[in-house]
């Protein structure tokens, strides 16, 4: 090959990659073989190198093999182009961490360039330039060279056939603070650790054994974009296009808290729908059913109003305030200001945030009559804003998404939570509904209010439209949304792939190690 072809062959590495995946895993006959010959094509003597010596313990190179093959393949199906980000620091590997439950160790580098040199694998150093705060560095990429996918070819496994492995911690603790999708924000401190070890506990194992439960039932649902053509989307990153797989291996939650504390956060993250737009949200089809997405956003004053046994009065003010708005505007407006009071930290950063997430150029001295107006409506609330409090509030916020995921798991009902909203088929949105309810008296102690505490600033469906006349019409006219032929061909591999596993015959709740156990 040219060195012009070379260069066009990885040009794209650095944006059309995705990061090795250390829990990737298949147990499909055919997967094994092939882990098999690549081993044995290592030969004795690269075999004895990778093997850990005498007393020494460590995770076989055969299993380290089997977790980059089984990930290099799931990649080879989703697109063949595509490169895999891996580590080349033996930092980035902590073989006896909890959250490297295969312990995957720095010998992964070793064995990669093993398969480098025998031909198995195409390789693209990694850059560690410090240019524009690091923005153009990137890890080393690999992808299956042509002779691997050769073999690659030749297997029958399906993508539905590649999962994560069982013994993925779904809980974890951060020192960092997270963004709504769940990745890591590094915040003011010294010495901050990105995943923090931590000692089981009964609350730990709980947490696990539920998102065990959940995992298991999102594995053996089908979540697609009906409308969708290609199976991912792009988006625009600070890097460049960052694509998003939509498939069924992109579907495994965890549960995040914050700044070292079981108090902060907590939220659900994960799963390709955390990474979406309503505008592709609207399409999503659990299996095969169209959804409905229900807004949870709004409900922290009246959590912090519970909180101090006081009674939160509202947003509506006596009369506008800003006589350039109407009244609905107004509220509107001040419930957009309230939420970011209580995410930032100070009054100036609050009304920034207000003019990025909203089309009304209100001017600080306007923002400032608002907040007040509602101070004389609302005064326990008076200490709380400008206060950085939602850290603290998503905790108990996690509670009610954690109460509802629950409900329906163990009644095998699938469920999908976004930060603010929840994503049911359309015939349970009563069942959200009723659950939303009891949830918020488990956890608080009294029942929010529909009309009154959740948020209304958008167009998606509140609890408070939903009730039994609003059921009966969806049922009669379901929603309506164009399936795409890639949709309906990959639905229908799946339900013969689920047929043909006895996937669909097995609750959650007596799958091998948690048989019988209950999750409440």
């Amino acid at each position: 090959m040219s060195s012009l072809g070379f260069l066009m062959s990885v040009g794209d590495h650095k944006s059309h990659s995705r990061p090795l995946d250390i829990h990737a895993w298949s147990d499909h006959p055919e997967i094994n073989i092939i882990v098999d010959k690549v081993w044995h094509s290592l030969g004795q003597y690269r075999q004895a190198s990778l093997t850990p010596k005498g007393n020494r313990k460590g995770t076989h190179p055969k299993l380290i093999i089997k977790v980059l093959l089984v990930h290099l393949y799931e990649t080879f199906l989703d697109d063949p182009a595509l490169w895999t980000g891996v580590p080349r620091s033996a930092n980035a590997y902590a073989p006896t961490s909890r959250y490297n439950s295969l312990n995957v160790s720095f010998k992964i580098v070793q064995l990669i360039d093993g398969l480098v040199e025998l031909g198995y694998l195409e390789f693209v150093g990694g850059s560690n330039d410090k240019t524009y705060d690091g923005w153009n560095s990137f890890t080393s990429r690999i992808r299956p060279s042509h002779i691997l996918k050769v073999v690659f070819s030749k297997c029958s496994a399906e993508q539905f056939d590649i999962s994560k492995h069982k013994s993925k911690i779904a809980v974890i603790l951060s020192d960092f603070d997270t963004d709504i999708e769940g990745k890591l924000i590094r915040r003011r401190g010294k010495q901050l650790r990105p995943l923090v070890e931590y000692e089981d506990t009964d609350e730990t194992q709980r947490m696990e054994l539920m998102l065990y439960a959940y995992n298991s039932l999102l594995q053996k649902t089908y979540i697609d974009i009906a409308t969708l053509e290609k199976t991912y989307i792009e988006r625009e990153t600070k890097v460049g296009i960052q694509r998003i797989p939509i498939n069924q291996n992109n579907k495994f939650v965890s549960r995040i808290f914050s700044r070292g504390s079981w108090t902060n956060n907590g939220w659900f993250y994960g799963g390709f729908w955390q990474q979406l737009g309503r505008s592709y949200r609207k399409d999503i089809f659990i299996n095969n059913k169209p959804t409905i997405e229900v807004d949870s956003k709004g409900i922290h004053p009246s959590i912090l109003s519970i909180n101090k046994g006081k009674a939160f009065i509202d947003y509506e003010l006596d009369g506008v305030v800003l006589p350039g708005l109407s009244k609905e505007q107004q509220t509107k407006a001040l419930k957009l200001l309230v939420l970011t009071a209580l995410s930032a930290s100070t009054k100036q950063q609050a009304y920034k945030a207000f003019r990025d997430s909203s089309d009304l150029p209100l001017k600080d001295r306007e923002l400032s009559k608002l907040i007040n107006s509602f101070i004389e409506l609302n005064p326990h609330l008076a200490d709380e804003l400008f206060t950085a409090q939602l850290v603290n509030l998503m905790y108990q916020d996690s509670l009610i998404t954690e109460y509802v995921i629950k409900k329906f798991t163990y009644s095998d009902v699938p469920i999908l939570s976004v930060h603010d909203s929840f994503i049911v088929q359309y015939d349970q949105i009563l069942t959200l509904k009723k659950y939303m309810g009891e949830a918020s008296k488990a956890v608080l102690g009294k029942q929010l209010n529909y009309e009154r505490d959740f948020y209304n600033y958008t167009e998606t469906l509140q609890f408070k439209d939903i009730d039994q006349g609003y059921y009966n019409t969806l049922m009669n006219n379901p929603p309506k949304v164009e399936t795409t032929e890639r949709y309906e061909r990959t639905y229908n591999k799946f339900r013969l792939w689920i047929e043909r596993n006895n996937q669909g015959k097995e609750p959650y709740r007596v799958v091998g190690g948690w048989k019988g156990q209950k999750v409440e």
